[in-house]
């Protein structure tokens, strides 16, 4: 038997809430990857600019080998930091997650609009099945970057919540992000 235009329609939609919840997991991570990056930048920058105010300030005194010592601290912490974000890619991950964040709000926003204005069978089917592509090449590439069962869980929340959907599990429609109890929507 073959598909009419709301199983086309559903398939839409399921697309669109795999796309959704999938943009809000590296949007998670694009920012958590920010901060940490912004902090390093920070540090790496605000040590050597503080040292050097206080020697034309105050020009060396006996106070002058504690802002020695308290400065290189820092300075090894914020050397090991770089080194570990060099080693885990942390540019290359933030860059990566903001990419496929808009990717799949794009596929999230196109499915949707199909789904709701769908246009004739066959001009459907072909919308659909161009998207499909891309979508399905867009889940290859993120299912290589590991997304955790807690994060799962946190991309889950906002997409019921957005598309009005039951949990599968604890069957409520969210209506804040605040984590549940629930082992499918909550527990993030």
């Amino acid at each position: 038997m073959a598909a009419g235009v709301g199983d086309y329609q559903g398939k839409c939609r399921d697309g669109a809430l795999h796309a959704f919840g999938t943009a809000r997991i590296f949007e998670q991570r694009a920012n958590r990857l920010k901060r940490k990056t912004d902090v390093l930048t920070w540090v790496g920058l605000v040590v050597p600019l503080l040292i050097g105010a206080l020697v034309g300030t105050f020009g060396k005194n006996k106070l002058w080998g504690l802002v020695i010592t308290i400065a290189a601290v820092i300075a090894a912490v914020q050397l090991a930091m770089n080194l570990w974000s060099l080693i885990r890619r942390w540019r290359e991950e933030l860059s990566y997650s903001s990419g496929s964040a808009a990717a799949n709000d794009s596929l999230a926003t196109r499915y949707t609009a199909l789904a709701d204005g769908p246009p004739a069978l066959a001009t459907l089917r072909a919308q659909f099945e161009k998207l499909e592509v891309e979508d399905i090449s867009r889940r290859d590439r993120d299912g290589e970057k590991g997304v955790t069962e807690k994060e799962r869980r946190m991309g889950m929340r906002p997409t019921l919540r957005k598309y009005q959907r039951p949990c599968g599990a604890c069957l409520a429609v969210p209506t804040t992000m605040d984590p549940s109890a629930c082992g499918v929507c909550g527990q993030f």
